[in-house]
């Protein structure tokens, strides 16, 4: 029971966070897209040198 609270309160905010702080809540949004593209990159740069 006491997870399914943090739950919760971790969703509740986090949908404050977005409410209050738009652009902030782009910005770290994109840092984390950023982050998977340049790891999606990495991979197959390195699956590229494999072959």
């Amino acid at each position: 029971m006491p997870k399914k609270i943090v739950i919760w309160a971790l969703v509740a905010f986090l949908v404050f966070y977005l409410v209050t702080q738009p652009g902030s809540s782009a910005n770290i949004v994109r840092g984390i897209a950023g982050g998977i593209a340049g790891m999606a990159h990495g991979l197959a740069a390195f699956l590229g040198g494999l072959a």
